[in-house]
């Protein structure tokens, strides 16, 4: 089924607010979540909203959380999330961090133990908002690593996404956000909720041979994802693992500090005032005629156009903004159930949804 953005949004507020999120808190991650589906990362939508149910249910993601942030070390920020809920948590620590971009140029931000921060890429756009270049690093622990190391049959990581963007008047342009992984598990998980295999070179199995079953990696963490581009993907994986775990963050995966339901970030962010290098129209005016550059090129056989970083999600919007945004029924019974834990009725939740 399809649904209409703003229907699958209040679906969203209500279920955050059953949780014991704040009407205010509730917006800022339903928006988060929505935004990601429109953009076509549904792996990172309001089907994570199963995990962060049980993941306050247990007390380890804690609604409406403030933030402690310590005093910045010149242009260097730390804040400790205390397990509050990523989305809101990292928009007041950017905030805490961008502070000193009006005496340094330079904002660098470490977040620690942070709830789920989902989709890297809104922290791109909101620097991008501001007219600030940036760069964003996230890895994942509280639960065992999930990407196999180049070489390795078992995992030694997690998906450990970079984000990084060009402000052009405002938007990210273009906007890089990708996982280290070739896909990120919530990919995975959601071709198992549709009953779907996924293309080969995403999953090995338990064996180290590469598999398209997603149900023994979605329902029981049996195998590990694959790092994109063989070595090269793994070697940023780890080395995203020790700038945002080992430099700014609380941990790495190597402290095997595992809980049922675990799901805590670090991120390492580096925010940068164009202007210290030039003014702000000709650092616009090199970036837009490099990407113009780029998008001239003729498209190679089996390709309709050159496709710059961020634009099948900008495609993506536009399509699911005008015919509805899909979300299969196992995801939707799996939200209703453990909405079920809060007391929120299946029937007043489903009565939310309008079909697009």
């Amino acid at each position: 089924m399809k649904y209409t953005k703003a229907s699958l949004t209040e679906f969203a507020n209500q279920v955050l607010m059953g949780f014991g999120c704040s009407e205010s808190e509730a917006e800022i991650v339903s928006n988060h979540l929505v935004l990601a589906n429109l953009t076509g990362h549904d792996s990172h939508g309001i089907g994570m909203l199963p995990m962060y149910g049980l993941q306050v249910r247990d007390g380890n993601l804690i609604p409406n959380q403030t933030p402690d942030c310590h005093p910045s070390v010149g242009a260097i920020s730390i804040v400790d999330a205390k397990r509050g809920f990523g989305h809101r948590m990292a928009l007041l620590a950017l905030d805490h961090a961008m502070q000193s971009i009006g005496e340094h140029r330079v904002a660098i931000l470490g977040l620690r133990n942070s709830g789920h921060v989902s989709r890297v890429g809104t922290y791109s756009e909101y620097c991008a908002a501001k007219g600030y270049v940036s760069l964003h690093f996230v890895n994942v622990v509280g639960h065992p690593p999930l990407v196999a190391p180049y070489g390795a049959r078992e995992p030694g990581f997690s998906t450990n996404p970079i984000s990084m963007a060009m402000p052009v008047d405002g938007q990210a342009k273009p906007l890089l956000d990708l996982a280290t992984s070739t896909v990120a598990f919530g990919k995975i998980r959601v071709a198992s909720n549709k009953g779907e295999q996924v293309p080969l070179g995403n999953l090995i199995d338990a064996n180290g041979v590469p598999s398209t079953d997603p149900d023994p990696m979605a329902l029981r963490r049996e195998g590990a994802l694959s790092a994109f581009g063989e070595h090269k993907g793994s070697g940023l994986g780890l080395f995203v693992e020790l700038l945002a775990g080992a430099l700014a963050g609380g941990e790495t995966v190597a402290a095997e500090n595992y809980i049922p339901e675990g799901v805590f970030n670090n991120m390492l962010s580096i925010i940068i005032d164009p202007t210290a290098f030039n003014s702000r129209d000709e650092v616009t005016r090199r970036t837009l005629e490099f990407y113009e550059y780029i998008k001239a090129k003729p498209a190679a056989q089996g390709s309709d156009d050159v496709l710059m970083p961020g634009e099948p999600e900008l495609a993506s919007s536009e399509k699911r903004s005008s015919e509805g945004i899909p979300v299969d029924a196992e995801t939707l019974r799996q939200i209703v159930e453990v909405s079920g834990e809060f007391g929120l009725q299946e029937k007043s939740l489903r009565a939310l949804l309008v079909a697009a």
